[in-house]
């Protein structure tokens, strides 16, 4: 595990100049998952299961997706690809720098 990424909070990363929101809880050095939220929800959709999550150990990170978040809101539709999607959900994973757990329903 890397102590750094334990000790602090991740509240937002950047991919090709554009920013995304996270919501980071639970215990710093829990076993962490990554909650994909679906079309049209946010990562507020992941609240209640966040907090159960938590509440047995692990940490979660709720990411405000492409197009959610206010800094990550391309014009072109072709900056929506799925492969441009999953890079953005990678960029999310090499921060943490452990292996996740990836959680989505519907387009998460």
């Amino acid at each position: 595990m890397n102590l750094a990424i334990q000790k602090q909070r991740i509240e937002s990363f950047q991919r090709e100049g554009f920013s995304f929101d996270v919501i980071d809880s639970g215990p710093l050095d829990g076993q962490p998952f990554v909650l994909l939220h679906g079309f049209p929800e946010t990562n507020k959709s992941w609240q209640e299961t966040a907090e159960i999550l938590n509440q047995n150990g692990y940490r979660t990170f709720a990411v405000n997706q492409r197009g959610y978040s206010l800094g990550a809101q391309p014009q072109n539709r072709r900056d929506y690809r799925s492969s441009t999607l999953v890079e953005d959900v990678n960029a999310l994973i090499d921060m943490i720098q452990q292996q996740v757990y990836l959680v989505g329903h519907d387009w998460g």
